[in-house]
């Protein structure tokens, strides 16, 4: 991708990069920076330039930087002589404020006429931005200047201010090299009595005008007034205009970045989440960007089905989407194939990697990024989605390319937990730790994109950084998104999280299993959302409500929506699987005392390994609904007897009279009369009053053992199966 580009991808004025003097504004200020590639970190920095209106100069774009690795080491020599070049032309214009900063790791949060004036206040020619360390050369700290409390005492490179004639006597004072350092070049004028009076260099120690982050991130905090927000330095209680976020704190500095320039606050918001955004929305589908859609299986997932339901209906079109699917197991097989099977002849090319092809968790995501870079592919952005990932938002593509981002994340957590596909701040082992604002983040409190150092499960990546990241989920030794992330950090690739929309949620895999025929069945403990959008029926809170009225067909007989036909459909299933139905005779060694009174053809739940879960469904959704329709009797619906029956006419087909074992009973349809199945019903005898053709996935509810003496009407032709527990017996 060309710079041109760039610009264009972040709103920054091309012009920013001509080394070109711009016409001095009335100011008398001009603003330089070295930035020899136009990273992310860089366009903001111009970007706060523009909202401030700074006459910014760009030194050394393009050119190859030999400064060595200053993010570790001294370095850093170039700069000096790149601004010597650039000051040439300036070295007889006496009233010209110049100031330089770095770029990649800077923002800007005040305008020129704001620094010109806190500069004018020191009476120096030179101020020099300062800090807590004395680096490269510690051995230097004893020669410095003592400062008073709360003051920082050594000099700091990456920010300086002063008069043009000056800054070139500056930088004309000794020779360096390219890839010497430019802050002990400074250091030793500073430290030089005579010089420093010669070109009247002072320290910005009390951090008026640049304030270094690096060892001060408890002296500061982010403050707002209205729609603006500012940087207040506690200690010295002045508010810096030059924010940077030196040394190994960048995820901090980039944090309080999400914030600074007025990019956040409480009373407008985000304000700069347009800003640099790009619109599909006149775009004709052939033109659509192309994607390479990866997709991963790395272990036994619930909801596979759900998954690959959002996935293929994505408001995206497939033609445009080469798809790569790699599951680690057979255990996904079906679930792949049934996916294929709906949509796959509808994308551009597919590529599916099977336990066959022996590919670790690593190397098939580097293969996905690998296939990303192919003719073939031809891909502009890369799409990673995890299997973890429930994208409910059909938009979510199309809204993460709207955004413009180099890398962007929608937010995705577990219901009603803080667990997300992000972090908010790191350790200093590279590992979690939770930023101040993480929750706020997660629960949507506060909405916007958000610069962050690690995102995980579902993110789409700009495709020109594609050929920097070719290996980069490594080889093993770490987790693959640790160390892409990681990898992203180190070359200054900005993450985003977006939480403006609501986008979808996160499964827990952590207890999956794989022994069932429906293991979502299981889930209700660690997935209750993702349990309840498949198994739950979609009318049972609106009949919860307080101002419904719940069917009565018989007196003290209730009916309402409790299951969807997927649940029916799987608890039956689970039962046949088992395929350990009772005979209906009355020696049953399931029970306690070897003897059922009133016999059935059943299956118990905990022949299932069920029992724990439908005891919770009791609690959860059977027990409130009891307090509803009958008041007064309050319980947590505990039950010994929870079993599906079975009746059939070759089999069992009816129950005789009996009264159950209960204070009350749930009696649930799994299936459908006049389709499953002919006949069947219940008769309440005291009241006589009958109750047939009962609809799949309701549920009565009625007193137990006193006053509800009931039958099972006989099942003519077909199967019919119902769900039945003996609640507080």
């Amino acid at each position: 991708m060309d710079r041109s580009f760039l610009c264009l991808l972040y709103g920054v004025s091309c012009s920013l990069f001509s080394i070109t003097l711009c016409a001095e504004k009335e100011n008398g200020l001009v603003l330089m920076t070295v930035a020899t590639e136009a990273t992310d970190g860089f366009l903001r920095f111009a970007n706060t330039a523009q909202q401030y209106d700074y006459d910014l100069q760009v030194l050394g774009m393009g050119q190859k930087w030999q400064g060595g690795d200053i993010k570790t080491y001294p370095g850093g020599g170039q700069k000096v002589r790149l601004l010597r070049e650039a000051l040439e032309p300036l070295k007889n214009k006496s009233d010209l404020l110049v100031m330089f900063t770095d770029s990649y790791d800077v923002v800007l949060t005040g305008g020129p006429s704001d620094v010109v004036r806190a500069f004018k206040k020191f009476g120096a020619k030179i101020l020099m931005s300062a800090e807590g360390f004395c680096w490269p050369d510690s051995s230097l700290a004893t020669k410095y200047p003592d400062v008073k409390l709360n003051e920082k005492r050594f000099l700091n490179s990456g920010g300086f201010i002063g008069y043009a004639t000056y800054i070139h006597k500056l930088l004309h004072q000794d020779e360096i090299k390219d890839d010497e350092d430019d802050q002990l070049y400074y250091t030793k004028i500073f430290l030089d009595k005579t010089k420093r009076t010669d070109l009247s260099i002072k320290l910005d120690s009390r951090s008026e005008i640049f304030q270094n982050l690096n060892g001060a991130l408890d002296d500061v905090q982010v403050k707002f007034k209205g729609s603006t927000c500012y940087l207040y330095n506690r200690r010295t209680g002045n508010s810096p205009l030059v924010i940077h976020g030196n040394g190994p704190i960048k995820h901090h500095f980039n944090n309080l970045a999400n914030y600074l320039a007025d990019q956040w606050t409480p009373t407008t918001g985000c304000q700069r989440c347009a800003d640099n955004s790009v619109s599909l929305k006149d775009v004709t589908h052939d033109d659509y960007p192309t994607v390479t859609m990866a997709i991963f299986f790395e272990r036994a997932s619930a909801f596979a089905e759900e998954f690959f339901n959002y996935v293929g209906n994505l408001d995206y079109p497939k033609e445009k989407i080469t798809l790569f699917i790699h599951y680690e197991d057979n255990f996904h097989e079906s679930d792949v194939k049934d996916f294929m099977d709906r949509f796959g002849v509808q994308y551009n090319r597919v590529h599916i990697y099977n336990p066959s092809h022996d590919l670790t968790e690593w190397a098939a995501r580097n293969k996905a990024m690998e296939l990303c870079l192919s003719k073939a592919a031809d891909c502009q952005y890369f799409f990673t989605i995890d299997s973890e990932a429930q994208l409910e938002n059909r938009r979510v593509l199309i809204e993460l390319i709207e955004r413009n981002r180099s890398v962007v994340a929608p937010l995705l957590s577990r219901p009603g937990k803080s667990w997300s596909n992000f972090w908010g701040s790191l350790n200093a082992d590279g590992f979690y730790r939770r930023a101040d604002d993480y929750l706020a983040i997660v629960n949507r409190e506060q909405l916007g994109l958000w610069n962050v150092p690690y995102v995980t499960n579902v993110y789409l990546i700009h495709g020109y950084l594609i050929p920097k990241l070719v290996g980069a989920y490594g080889e093993g030794d770490e987790d693959a998104d640790m160390a892409v992330c990681s990898r992203m950090r180190d070359l200054g690739i900005f993450m985003y999280v977006d939480n403006q929309n609501f986008y979808g949620h996160l499964v827990n895999n952590d207890n999956q299993t794989k022994e069932h025929l429906h293991n979502d069945l299981y889930q209700i403990f660690d997935n209750r959302y993702t349990w309840e959008k498949k198994y739950l029926h979609p009318d049972y809170y609106k009949a919860l409500s307080e101002d419904s009225i719940v069917m009565q067909p018989c007196p003290d007989v209730y009916w309402f929506p409790m299951v969807t036909p997927t649940f029916c459909k799987h608890l039956v299933e689970e039962m046949e699987h088992l395929n350990q139905w009772s005979g209906g005779k009355h020696e049953d060694p399931r029970l306690a005392g070897g003897y059922e009174n009133v016999p059935t053809v059943d299956t118990h739940a905990s022949q299932i390994g069920w029992e724990r879960h439908w005891l919770q469904i009791l609690k959860d959704y059977i027990s409130p609904m009891n307090a509803k329709v009958f008041p007064g009797y309050f319980s947590e619906a505990r039950a010994i007897m929870n079993f599906v029956v079975r009746y059939q006419p070759t089999e069992q087909d009816r129950l005789r009279p009996h009264a159950d074992a209960s204070t009350y009973t749930v009696n649930g349809a799994l299936n459908r009369p006049k389709i499953d199945y002919e006949g069947g019903g219940v008769r309440f005898l005291r009241y006589n009053c009958t109750i047939t053709d009962m609809k799949q996935g309701w549920f009565l509810m009625h007193p137990g053992r006193l006053t509800h003496h009931h039958e099972g009407l006989p099942t003519t032709a077909g199967t019919r199966y119902i769900m039945v527990s003996f609640v507080d017996p």
